[in-house]
């Protein structure tokens, strides 16, 4: 995916190409490595390896931009969070840039949901993930993001900046952002993936409407969508405002 338009109203593309090689230095320049040569080859397009052994072409469609992984990466610089997680991990880009973060700032663990992370993906993110982060600084779940927010709730685990970037049907994203915001810090941040697609508007509009425990933050990035919890969820049980 690339960014095109004037800024301040970005609209995304999906299959664009990787942007010149000078153009994406200059955007990942503050990263350390191992973070920023492993981002460098990705974007370029090369071979993966996956934790099946084999070498992998990655799809081009399936990525973060280069622009809104540095939003995420400073964001938790600026935060320095205890905890993060993501909902869809893929062939890790994302992940990259969480723990680039974790290692610029010398703490905080992030945990990454994906259940289709070695049928689909040949387990390129898990792979690098593992590779790459600090000890102790990285756990992967293999489950739906239903069963592990879950499970993340009931065991009274909260974090400071959740992605999300699942399952993308209006329903299944509304039904993330809620188990999202059960496991959620006051003041923490939730971020959602593909503002392009028509689903993801929509249940962005819903939250921005009934959500009122969540205040929207304004990004210059037009493909994500972020929330910050101001509170508890104190809604009346029969709360409900058009979108």
């Amino acid at each position: 995916m690339s960014l095109i338009g004037r800024a301040g109203s970005f609209r995304w593309r999906k299959g664009s190409a990787t942007p010149p090689l000078a153009t994406l230095d200059q955007t990942l320049g503050i990263l350390c490595e191992p973070f920023l040569g492993t981002l460098r080859s990705m974007y370029r397009g090369d071979p993966q390896h996956g934790s099946d052994g084999g070498l992998h072409i990655l799809d081009a469609n399936t990525r973060i931009s280069p622009e809104q992984g540095m939003w995420i990466y400073q964001l938790c610089r600026d935060l320095k969070p205890q905890s993060t997680v993501e909902v869809g991990m893929a062939y890790g880009f994302s992940t990259m840039y969480f723990l680039a973060a974790i290692q610029a700032n010398g703490l905080g663990s992030h945990l990454a949901v994906d259940p289709f992370q070695e049928e689909h993906w040949h387990g390129i993110g898990l792979e690098h993930a593992r590779l790459l982060s600090l000890p102790g600084s990285f756990r992967f779940v293999h489950e739906t993001s239903v069963r592990a927010l879950t499970h993340c709730a009931s065991q009274n685990l909260r974090f400071d900046v959740i992605f999300i970037d699942g399952n993308h049907r209006f329903d299944d994203v509304l039904v993330d952002f809620t188990l999202a915001a059960q496991v959620c810090r006051t003041a923490g941040h939730i971020i959602l993936d593909d503002m392009w697609m028509p689903s993801i508007r929509r249940a962005v509009a819903f939250i921005r409407a009934n959500r009122l425990d969540f205040t929207a933050v304004a990004t210059p990035i037009g493909n994500i969508a972020v929330f910050q919890k101001n509170g508890d969820d104190r809604r009346g049980w029969n709360h409900y405002l058009d979108f």
